[in-house]
């Protein structure tokens, strides 16, 4: 069973005077602003210094988090910011790639599942050329690092996007099977709250063999008429056997329970349930399931405790 811890990792910090707790996050991850780099601000040994940081904290990150025992890790898609605005040769290099070689050989030593799940902006299904290129080409840069990484060129290093465009499956099967085999054997779709629902997902993947992410909390908004049960079902037969089927837990937050559809749709801090049918597969060992609240490990580890998961 792996419970999947998206991006971060909170520590605990009490204010020695007022006993407030807050949380810091450890996966130190630096950021570059596009309007610096283009005014100049920054030279190119800053951003590459950059990148190489980045690429070095993952690994102090994963070293935590292996102890804390988890067996799932979403690696931010911010891991090389601007890298598509700056020359290849800043985040192209041999530092660069030696660092994600040492991330990968950890990883797979701790028998740690690394996955990833790019900007909403993403959009294969665009009806824009130009958002259809940006898409791949920023897909093929989290191909590209898991490749360095050495992961395996399956959706067990699953790069996960959602459907996108409403209405545009034709569309979205023509590109993902014109893809680039390290990123297709890799990619993975995930249902959304309004334009592909796991029905639609389904068909989707029978045209390119792109195995379906269930995520139950958006299928509350979005069933395409399946239970849940149904929907967890039909998404775990689309993977390849032999790996684990990966899906994605979040809540409402209870006191939004009766809000807005924006304010339903949002991730909570804690893990307040988990669907009977969800955790069922969990407690099977079936799946792999990120979760996805907004107090991440903290909230993980308190969910372990309330759901007498070992």
């Amino acid at each position: 069973m792996a419970i999947g811890l998206c991006c971060h990792f909170l520590v605990e910090e009490v204010a020695p005077r007022t006993g407030k707790i807050s949380y810091r996050n450890i996966m130190d991850e630096r950021v570059l602003q596009l309007g610096r780099w283009r005014s100049g601000k920054y030279t190119e040994d800053m951003v590459r210094g950059v990148y190489v940081h980045n690429a070095k904290s993952l690994l102090k990150g994963l070293q935590v988090i292996a102890k804390s025992g988890f067996k799932s890790f979403r690696v931010s898609s911010g891991l090389f910011p601007l890298w598509d605005q700056v020359p290849q040769h800043l985040w192209n290099n041999e530092e660069v790639i030696d660092s994600l070689k040492k991330v990968g050989a950890f990883v797979r030593e701790k028998d740690i599942r690394v996955t990833t799940h790019p900007g909403q902006f993403c959009s294969l299904s665009s009806d824009s050329e130009s958002v259809v290129s940006k898409t791949i080409q920023e897909l093929a840069c989290h191909a590209w690092i898991f490749d360095c990484m050495g992961l395996s060129e399956t959706p067990y290093a699953a790069i996960n996007i959602h459907g996108a465009k409403a209405n545009r499956s034709k569309e979205l099967i023509s590109v993902i099977n014109d893809l680039q085999p390290n990123l297709k054997n890799r990619l993975t779709l995930e249902n959304d709250e309004m334009s592909y629902s796991v029905v639609d997902l389904l068909e989707i993947s029978q045209a390119t063999g792109v195995p379906v992410v269930v995520d139950s909390h958006h299928h509350s908004f979005n069933t395409g008429e399946l239970s849940l049960e149904e929907a967890l079902n039909a998404g775990m037969a689309t993977w390849p056997k032999g790996i684990k089927p990966l899906q994605h837990l979040s809540n409402t937050d209870p006191a939004l329970t009766n809000g807005s559809f924006c304010e339903r749709r949002k991730h909570s801090d804690w893990i307040h349930y988990v669907p009977e049918e969800q955790l069922e597969l969990i407690k099977k060992d079936a799946v792999d399931v990120d979760a996805e609240f907004k107090l991440k490990n903290v909230a993980i580890h308190k969910m372990m405790k309330d759901f007498k998961l070992h």
